[in-house]
């Protein structure tokens, strides 16, 4: 990965190579799920021809998931910027790479970054925008919420394109925002298109996701209170880390669970998809869901709460699983204990889980994107 001092050095060295596509992101070198949906979109995009620029805004290590070796990446600096100075400079940094670079299409993988790119769209008219948001329109942040709406109607009153997730969130926006440019939608893809499960489910029920408030996991344990007694022989795996870590862990002790393990961040997610009876989501909001993918891919029907936004895109009630009202914790127990006690259902809804996952193929999201792409040339 190239720095910025490294850009500047090699520019006399080096003939200026024209790429088009330049994708802005906080930290390629995380480990989310954002992260990894750029690096497929990006990888699958450079194979079709595309010439592709990743941008992180900061960062000390590579990127965790694989990219191309077509594939340039630079990060603006090593360390979060922080104040005017930390953040102009930034600013200058990424107008560098766009223009050496020859990028004429940006695009910003979460809408707080429309405070880079905007200035760079006032000094370049040419240069083409997308906003592409990975949060649903009525996230509430912890942390700078007021800015990051200011950045919403920035983006939606100067980007070439809004671009979200779902078509539930899509209508949020249409209804709350002046959009100036368009808004479109395309979903996020499978990660897991080829899966053959080869083992046994087992009676174990699967969660995963940050440690917070808005995974709504306590939810999740006082339905799980509510079934314990009735199911000893099974058992509820979480993963994942947080913020509300040492809370959920007192909450588990105040109600007395046996069944219940939490077992943090894990390397191969897979085996425990492929050995989970089901999957469950009990948040409270939701960017889209792509773990709900993830696990139906490996044939488990959900219980999720149908929360903003993303569930209602992905889950069709009663058939590949159950979609219930959030924070209903009582329902929410009614429906794990149908699965729980009925091997056929689970079976059946899984087998219809992995089926629709086929909306999500890695091959038709590159397909809209490409037609989005062309579009904006």
């Amino acid at each position: 990965m190239e720095t910025v001092g490294d850009l500047i050095m090699k520019q006399a060295k080096s003939p200026m190579q024209q790429e088009k596509l330049g994708f802005v992101i906080g930290n390629m070198s995380h480990s989310g799920g954002t992260e990894r949906v750029l690096s497929i979109l990006a990888n699958g995009l450079a194979k079709r021809g595309h010439r592709v620029v990743i941008i992180s805004m900061w960062g000390e290590k590579e990127t965790v998931f694989p990219c191309a070796d077509a594939i340039k990446r630079y990060r603006l600096s090593k360390e979060y910027p922080k104040g005017i100075k930390g953040n102009l400079k930034n600013v200058i940094s990424l107008y560098q790479i766009v223009k050496k670079e020859g990028i004429t299409l940006l695009i910003d993988v979460d809408l707080i970054l429309t405070f880079y790119s905007l200035p760079l769209k006032i000094a370049m008219p040419g240069l083409k925008r997308i906003s592409w948001e990975h949060f649903n329109y009525y996230y509430q942040f912890r942390k700078n919420n007021r800015i990051r709406r200011a950045a919403m109607r920035l983006a939606a009153a100067f980007s070439d394109v809004v671009l979200v997730l779902s078509k539930e969130d899509q209508k949020y926006y249409q209804d709350n925002l002046k959009i100036c440019g368009r808004l479109c939608q395309i979903y996020n893809p499978n990660t897991y298109e080829e899966v053959v499960v080869q083992r046994p489910k087992e009676k174990l029920v699967f969660a995963a996701g940050r440690l917070t408030r808005a995974k709504g996991f306590d939810y999740l344990l006082k339905s799980w209170k509510l079934l314990e007694k009735d199911f000893p022989e099974w058992k509820l795996c979480i993963a994942g880390q947080g913020e509300e870590e040492a809370a959920l862990l007192s909450l588990k002790e105040q109600l007395d669970l046996k069944g219940v393990e939490f077992i943090g961040n894990v390397e191969q997610i897979e085996a425990y998809y492929e050995k989970a009876a089901f999957f469950v989501l009990p948040s409270r909001n939701e960017g889209f869901g792509m773990v709900l993918i993830e696990a139906m891919a490996y044939e488990n029907p959900v219980v999720s709460f149908s929360c903003k936004a993303g569930p209602k895109d992905i889950v069709t009630d009663g058939k590949d699983g159950f979609l219930v009202k959030t924070g209903d914790y009582k329902s929410f127990a009614a429906r794990m204990g149908r699965l729980m006690e009925n091997g056929e259902l689970r079976e059946r809804m899984g087998r219809k889980a992995k089926e629709s996952t086929k909306r999500f193929q890695v091959e038709k999201i590159l397909d809209q994107w490409e037609e989005l792409l062309g579009t904006l040339k």
